[in-house]
């Protein structure tokens, strides 16, 4: 099943010779962008190491015990990710009943569509007594399993308090208990939880890896699968969503907004900065300057390589735009479009740090007109 996992195949050499010279480490660390199998092959590493098969390909998938972990339904299987205060006590019982149809829609959402993300009504962390109750289970005995699976998922939102609660555990699991912590941001990990670890790395994976999936695995059309393996930056889980939902509002949003650029329409784009609403939040504004910087890329095509352009549903518009901008010389303009992605990466940078929204997306629109006007 490890084939299932494309595009890692440093991160699956790692683990695979763990697997075959019986040297797995007790504490892992799978760390690497969002949406690129950290998850997945944590879960496929514990049912290698409990797969019941006599084949050499293991997991097998099909026997009892796979069975159970990709149903995350093993006894010996601990799955921690970050909750809303659910009143977890030591038993792993939520006292909080308002909160167990959540729990049960994430578990559902994680089998069944993991590509999309669910959403929680309060705010999500790794809490104190999540860790309690994970604590008290890994010193338990192992009901049926050789090897006991621990994972917890997206472990940077523990806060200090959890990190320190675990750290003891961490440093001396208890005997044939395997730990893989998943992160998209190592940074935000403690040093004291990552120096404890094994990391592995999972990378960005590629365009064409990602239209490969798209095509064969989820029946996409290529020019879809094309669109959203470019606009993915390297997540599958990320292009899988994009295609499965045609319509991205933030892509759409990011396209109306070069439209208003190259009619002129200023007065028009100001006063719906206005109105942004409590949903359009730092976050919408990195997708909507990542979709802006994709459109850049395609003016610079357009032209001479429209086979390598990425929004190829928009080609009519953006030949048109560019058509008018023939006399300008192609080196200039594609000094032009460079300028535009990285003041656009700047931009990215600063969203993650405390920043004026509207003064972001305002300056967006100055820099498209820049880039859409002789």
């Amino acid at each position: 099943m490890f084939r299932n996992i494309k595009g890692q195949a440093g991160a699956l050499k790692i683990l695979k010779l763990a697997l075959e010279n019986n040297r797995v480490a007790q504490a892992y660390l799978f760390h690497g962008s969002n949406g690129v199998g950290k998850f997945t092959t944590a879960l496929y590493f514990g049912m290698a190491l409990n797969c019941l098969s006599k084949s050499e390909f293991r997991p097998c998938g099909v026997c009892a015990s796979c069975r159970k972990f990709m149903a995350l339904d093993h006894p010996d299987l601990i799955y921690l990710f970050p909750t809303p205060n659910l009143g977890l006590n030591l038993d792993g019982e939520i006292t909080k009943s308002e909160f167990i149809p959540e729990y049960a829609g994430y578990i559902r959402n994680k089998i069944e569509t993991p590509w999309e993300d669910y959403q929680f009504s309060a705010k999500i962390m790794i809490r104190k007594e999540s860790m309690s109750w994970l604590i008290k289970r890994l010193n338990l005995s192992s009901y049926e399993a050789s090897h006991r699976i621990c994972i917890i998922e997206d472990a940077d939102m523990m806060n200090t308090e959890t990190a320190n609660a675990f750290l003891k555990t961490l440093e001396e699991p208890p005997e044939s208990t395997v730990i893989i912590l998943t992160t998209d941001n190592l940074a935000k990990l403690l040093p004291t939880i990552v120096s404890r670890c094994q990391p592995v790395h999972f990378q960005q994976v590629t365009p064409s890896v990602i239209e490969g999936i798209l095509c064969e695995k989820f029946s996409v059309s290529p020019e879809m699968a094309r669109t959203a393996s470019h606009i993915a930056n390297g997540s599958v889980k990320r292009a899988i969503h994009f295609a499965h939902n045609e319509s991205s509002e933030l892509r759409e949003r990011a396209f109306e907004i070069l439209e208003m650029a190259a009619s002129g329409k200023d007065l028009a784009y100001f006063r719906s900065l206005q109105g942004l609403g409590k949903k359009f939040n730092a976050e919408s504004a990195i997708e909507v300057l990542r979709y802006a910087s994709l459109f850049a890329g395609d003016l610079n095509l357009v032209l001479d390589a429209p086979e390598q352009m990425v929004n190829v549903d928009k080609k009519e518009f953006l030949l048109g735009t560019r058509e008018k901008l023939a006399d300008v010389d192609p080196a200039a303009y594609t000094d032009r479009v460079i300028n535009f992605v990285l003041l656009m990466e700047d931009y990215v940078r600063k969203l993650h740090g405390n920043v004026n929204l509207q003064l972001v997306m305002l300056n967006l629109f100055v820099e498209l007109k820049k880039l859409v006007r002789a």
